[in-house]
């Protein structure tokens, strides 16, 4: 018999005065609550309550037990209580990695309002494209674009997200508009690098998914640095969606290859699998869904 049965048993029978008392409070038999007290005496090898047919009052060693008893039940009530307005509160640390794309736009504006309907939270948020391992460097949320397929990690889909290529008008008047997407060999391109590595720009065609390698004399890890580049002219750009709604509004930057459909990608924010989310983190991220489908959608309008 484990050292915890019978014992809140014992403090709802004295309570209450009777053992079906008990047991209604408990929401347990009668016989279950009997049971398990006579349990508890036989381990303790005492006597704690004396029984009468009309009467249950308790033995001397038995007052003693309940105090202690009841003492650790009412201590178990304030631990549950503390754990249920903490989770009804948003505080604490949240250490949060996304790359830098989605930070620099998307995710430092939704933090830094997040923060202002949560002032007791405390963000420690790193931008890098390397992807975190959540348990061994203790983040509660990954943002990143696509996926991941680990059992131990549950995905929320917060948006999607399209990739266009763009330059400066001056660019394209000079250089000339690439009409498909093999022409990009043809360009200077500007190319995202993070950690040493890039990807090639993607593009979906009526044979499947074309994937381009592209040469560059501009690299950046900052999708600042990048639409940067463009805007002056010194080569095409492979940006999000997200980062050119000013630039394609006021006509700086202009998409091309439209006729090649561009694809759409997904936006997750990842969090280890629990079997309850803590508040925070719930909202974080409902927060970020309802922010990020905004600024994107936004973007149809242009």
């Amino acid at each position: 018999m484990s050292r915890w049965e019978g014992f809140e048993e014992l403090v709802e029978v004295v309570n209450c005065g009777s053992f079906s008392g008990a047991a209604k409070v408990l929401g347990v038999s009668k016989g279950h609550v009997s049971q398990q007290v006579s349990r508890l005496e036989d381990r303790l090898k005492v006597r704690l309550l004396h029984r009468t047919t009309r009467k249950i009052s308790m033995t001397e060693i038995g007052e003693i037990y309940y105090r202690q008893c009841r003492q650790v039940v009412e201590d178990l009530e304030s631990a549950e209580q503390a754990i249920n307005t903490l989770q009804r509160q948003v505080k604490g640390q949240l250490r949060i990695s996304t790359p830098h794309l989605i930070g620099e736009i998307l995710v430092v504006p939704a933090l830094a309002e997040f923060i202002k309907l949560h002032p007791a939270l405390d963000v420690d948020l790193h931008l890098s494209s390397r992807r975190v391992d959540l348990i061994e460097e203790r983040v509660d949320l990954a943002i990143q674009v696509g996926a991941r397929k680990q059992a131990n990690v549950v995905n929320h889909r917060l948006a999607s997200t399209v990739f266009h290529v763009v330059a400066s008008p001056e660019y394209l008047e000079s250089h000339g508009i690439p009409e498909k997407p093999a022409d990009l060999k043809q360009h200077n391109c500007l190319l995202f690098v993070d950690a040493g590595n890039s990807k090639p720009w993607k593009f979906k065609g009526p044979r499947g998914v074309v994937r381009v390698r592209v040469k560059n004399s501009w690299r950046s890890n900052s999708g600042h640095a990048l639409r940067c580049a463009a805007e002056q002219g010194l080569g095409l750009a492979y940006l999000p969606d997200y980062y050119l709604r000013d630039n394609l509004a006021d006509g700086s930057l202009v998409a091309v290859l439209n006729s090649w459909q561009a694809i759409d990608r997904e936006i997750v924010a990842i969090c280890q699998h629990r079997r309850h989310l803590s508040t925070k983190i719930r909202l974080l991220t409902e927060f970020l869904s309802e922010h990020f489908q905004r600024e994107i959608g936004s973007l149809a309008k242009i």
